[in-house]
């Protein structure tokens, strides 16, 4: 099916666009796009003047796939080039969750006292105009939180988020978005011999680690020094993970002020991240869309893998997708994890030491 790729900027609708690729991910806070088109140079003014017709950077954008939303941004560059014979126009933007990747909060205290994360996210994207949208349960709230000079919103953000055990990334209409891996099931499967183009993997011990200690200050346990400052105290968290088999130790100093369940957190989402790092693979179909369901391929939905070369037999969370179009034709990679990669979960889970106590 083809489907034109519509950029809208400035009130004004651009298509025909001959290379195409457009990246959401799981592990992003923005998604991305960039687009080219290529057009004979006849030498008539009145053809290419109309052709070339500036898109302005920083104007409110959306790209649309056959009428369906895939970003919701703004114009990072516009691209202009040519020879004598061809003009291209690159196009390249961001969804509105950039301007919390890019920019610094000014936010007039310096810091937060026992507010929720959802309630720090609103406080910090407001401004930038930029609606958060709640998919899972984000804890109790934090006793205090001090905005380090020129930190980002997306900075501030992923370290409370590692606290909660929760994903930072934004949806299509470039809300920001508060969530946990889904249940969702993708409605096909990935099969060598079958609808996989291409694949490739990646399979490592180099980031994983036998025990994550998170040492941290607390409410209790936890002193401040003269400028206001947490040190280390006496909250600690052991999380081990039982499939290094050799003495690999990773010591955590925790940057916020936390209590021994939130020490735990942090140190399972350190263990989780670490396996979605180390254990990947990526998978190359044919086409934007899944011929079962008729649907685009989205991030945070399972699907099932059964790939021998790879070693996968098993169901696996989508953690990122790559619209590409080229002289390649029309692709989509898609790059897969486990799912307890992405999964903390809610409860203190057994293999956590508290200050040497079993939960």
């Amino acid at each position: 099916m083809s489907e034109e790729i519509v950029l809208k900027a400035g009130g004004k609708i651009y298509q025909g666009w001959t290379k195409i690729g457009i990246t959401r991910s799981l592990e992003a806070m923005s998604g991305a796009f960039d687009l080219e088109m290529t057009y004979k140079f006849l030498g008539n003014d009145a053809q290419y003047k109309a052709f070339i017709e500036p898109i302005k950077q920083g104007q409110a954008c959306t790209v649309d796939i056959g009428g369906e939303r895939v970003i919701t941004g703004y114009v990072d560059d516009w691209v202009p080039s040519y020879d004598e014979s061809t003009i291209t126009i690159s196009v390249s933007g961001r969804d509105k969750t950039a301007d919390l990747v890019d920019c610094s909060i000014d936010y007039p205290s310096g810091q937060f006292n026992n507010q929720t994360l959802t309630q720090i996210a609103d406080i910090v994207c407001k401004p930038f105009g930029i609606k958060v949208i709640v998919n899972t349960d984000v804890g109790e709230p934090f006793q205090r939180i001090q905005i380090e000079q020129g930190e980002t919103p997306h900075e501030l953000l992923a370290r409370l988020a590692k606290q909660r055990g929760v994903l930072l990334t934004s949806d299509t209409f470039g809300n920001l978005v508060i969530t946990r891996a889904s249940k969702t099931k993708a409605g096909v499967s990935l099969i060598l011999g079958d609808n996989v183009k291409a694949a490739r993997g990646r399979f490592s011990w180099r980031q994983r680690f036998s025990k994550f200690t998170i040492k941290a200050a607390g409410a209790a346990h936890g002193q401040w020094d003269s400028a206001g400052l947490p040190t280390v105290g006496g909250i600690k968290a052991d999380v081990t993970d039982s499939e290094i088999g050799r003495y690999r130790p990773l010591i955590i100093v925790n940057e916020e002020v936390t209590t021994a369940e939130g020490a735990a957190k942090r140190g399972q989402w350190e263990r989780q991240r670490s396996i979605g790092k180390s254990n990947m693979a990526e998978y190359t179909v044919t086409g934007w869309r899944i011929p079962q369901t008729g649907k685009l391929w989205n991030i945070n939905t399972l699907v099932p893998v059964i790939d021998e070369i790879m070693g996968l037999d098993e169901e696996m969370l989508i953690a990122s997708i790559l619209f590409s179009e080229d002289d390649a034709g029309r692709l989509a990679v898609i790059s897969v994890v486990r799912p307890d990669a992405m999964d903390i979960p809610a409860q203190i889970v057994k293999d956590t030491k508290l200050g040497g106590s079993t939960w």
